[in-house]
């Protein structure tokens, strides 16, 4: 365990809330208010039991193919078309006998790299939080996986479309309900609620533990709507750790798209160029045999 860790007070926190600078799960952190009606969801690893129905609640309600061997064993599982929620057991590598049970899903960041890197305009950021994929618009570029700094929005070579975690928007159309996950949790370890209230959880339960312990989704990305408590700093636990620094959304977008544009104005370049070799050649080929 990191001995530099430091818990969070809740006169600290309240500050983080009001915009400013504070230290807080293991070291300065800087959040601005929750926006009014932003969800979020509180991972909360130290009470995570690894049973994993929250995979199993998740794959029913999106009518995806269930692998029996990813829920009885703790076999490594990835990201993919057909697992938008994976649970795996993590090792601290500062200290091996910390061990974790993390459910890892896409975290809908408060400012959206995929939504600014996709040219058809197919993901959007619902006013609750949600960031959704309209697979009816989808090409498949997968812009958005190269923008995403955890890689999470993956393809399905199936269905031909990239797919991920939408925090079961489509359960509450009109009302509030929870996503399939968290109702499914038997121990609290995911919370959905409103995101400022889930903060706050996330700061309470580290104040009654009076243990080292560090939130991920307040800095990470400039924040994401998935709040995530960690025994330990991520990359401790194998985590990518994605940068603090949102990156412009349009430069993004013109930076990935402007690479594929290049790559086929020269592909296209270099199929003009044969044409126009091989026309010249068939034409002093038809000069000499007159």
């Amino acid at each position: 365990m990191n001995e530099k860790a430091t818990h969070i007070s809740r006169r600290r926190f309240l500050k983080i809330l009001a915009g400013t600078s504070a230290v807080a799960a293991l070291g300065p952190v800087r959040h601005a208010a929750a926006q009014p009606k932003q969800y979020g969801k509180l991972v909360d690893t130290i009470r995570c039991i690894g049973c994993k129905r929250c995979m199993s609640a998740c794959k029913r309600w999106n009518r995806l193919k269930v692998e029996r061997d990813e829920m009885i064993t703790d076999r490594f599982t990835e990201l993919s078309g057909n697992n938008f929620v994976v649970v795996n057991l993590r090792t601290d590598s500062q200290n091996t006998e910390t061990q974790i049970y993390h459910h890892w899903t896409c975290q809908h960041c408060d400012k959206p790299a995929c939504v600014g890197a996709c040219p058809v305009r197919a993901i959007t950021k619902l006013p609750g939080g949600h960031v959704v994929i309209n697979e009816k618009k989808c090409i498949g570029c997968r812009y958005c996986y190269q923008s995403c700094p955890w890689k999470v929005p993956q393809f399905d070579f199936k269905k031909r479309v990239t797919r991920k975690c939408t925090l079961c928007n489509d359960k509450f159309p009109t009302n509030y309900v929870k996503p399939a996950c968290v109702a499914a949790c038997p121990v609290e370890a995911l919370i959905f609620d409103y995101k400022d209230v889930v903060l706050r959880e996330a700061v309470r339960r580290i104040e009654r533990r009076k243990m080292p312990s560090y939130i991920m989704g307040v800095k990470e990305a400039g924040g994401t709507g998935v709040i995530t408590i960690l025994p330990t700093r991520p990359q401790y636990l194998g985590f990518v750790v994605a940068p603090e620094k949102v990156v412009n959304q349009d430069l993004d977008k013109l930076r990935i798209t402007g690479a594929g544009l290049m790559g086929a104005s020269a592909i296209a370049g270099g199929a003009y160029t044969y044409a126009a070799l091989t026309q010249d050649k068939n034409k002093k080929n038809d000069a000499s045999n007159e």
